[in-house]
């Protein structure tokens, strides 16, 4: 175990990474300044995470001190994977950003510390963490509480005359549940392929690879876990969920053949620990004090 240094001396230590060239927020973190933007983020984002500012500010600080104070450090993927999410987010919504007064380089920090953040998780509940979890009581709790598959979605609105979008007339709808469920029956009888979707439709959506997700997914429409969950594995499904029709072809979970349990380790750890994970990095958060 590495020698703890203290707070104070993370916080000073720390301070490069949280202050920027933008200039300083109009508060301190343990008498220490921080970036503008990063603030100001925070500001921005508070609502929707049910938080105040000065609470995810405090959560930032702590984070980012614990996981210098632990000695770790991010692996190839992870720093690519970083890069990659900061690239996509500034390209999509460097608009809002810059009128959030948020730079490039703010949001570089914010990702790295929600990377910075999954590792402390993984950390804390790895082999010699303070609180292990085995490989087998995440593999249990991960072919239970899981399920893989892919999936064909089609759409019952169509666009009326004023480009309005509204629901197909009853005929339609069946016209384009009929085409869903034959390509559900050739699936399972072994005529057909969900890689053929574009013999039965050209006005589908189609998962390129196995998709995974638990119940509390938001990906998909209330419901679509639990008929999915009763499938049998390889079989083929048709259904329609609201506005939505589904062909979906069910995956095992527990198969080693597409290694899922490895591809997916830290989203089941996640789903398993997250809940728990967020009051000690509370516990974390409270050594740090936001003021003027």
């Amino acid at each position: 175990m590495k020698k703890r240094i203290s707070v104070t001396a993370l916080v000073l230590a720390l301070a490069v990474l949280l202050c920027s060239c933008a200039g300083y927020a109009p508060v301190k973190v343990n008498g220490v300044s921080v970036s503008k933007g990063v603030y100001n983020y925070f500001k921005n984002t508070a609502e929707s995470e049910n938080k105040s500012a000065d609470s995810l500010l405090s959560e930032y600080v702590a984070v980012n001190s614990e996981f210098n104070n632990r000695g770790l450090t991010l692996d190839a993927g992870e720093k690519a994977e970083l890069k990659n999410t900061v690239e996509n987010q500034w390209h999509l919504f460097s608009d809002y950003y810059g009128k959030a007064k948020v730079s490039k380089q703010d949001l570089y920090k914010i990702e790295l510390n929600r990377v910075c953040r999954k590792a402390l998780m993984v950390n804390y509940y790895g082999s010699d963490g303070e609180k292990p979890v085995t490989d087998e009581q995440l593999k249990e709790y991960f072919n239970a509480n899981f399920i893989a598959f892919r999936v064909v979605t089609g759409f019952l609105t169509t666009v009326d005359a004023e480009g309005n979008t509204v629901s197909m007339s009853d005929s339609e709808k069946q016209e384009v549940i009929d085409i869903f469920k034959k390509m559900a029956d050739d699936i399972n009888s072994g005529e057909g392929s969900i890689d053929s979707v574009s013999t039965y439709t050209d006005s589908a959506v189609m998962t390129e690879n196995i998709k995974v997700i638990d119940a509390d997914s938001g990906d998909y429409p209330k419901g679509f876990f639990d008929v999915v969950k009763e499938m049998g594995d390889g079989t083929a499904l048709s259904f329609t969920i609201g506005e939505y029709v589904f062909t979906v072809q069910k995956f095992s979970i527990s198969s080693d053949e597409n290694n899922l349990f490895e591809q997916y380790r830290t989203q089941c750890l996640t789903a398993l620990k997250g809940e728990e994970f967020e009051k000690i990095v509370a516990s974390w958060s409270s050594k740090y004090t936001v003021g003027k």
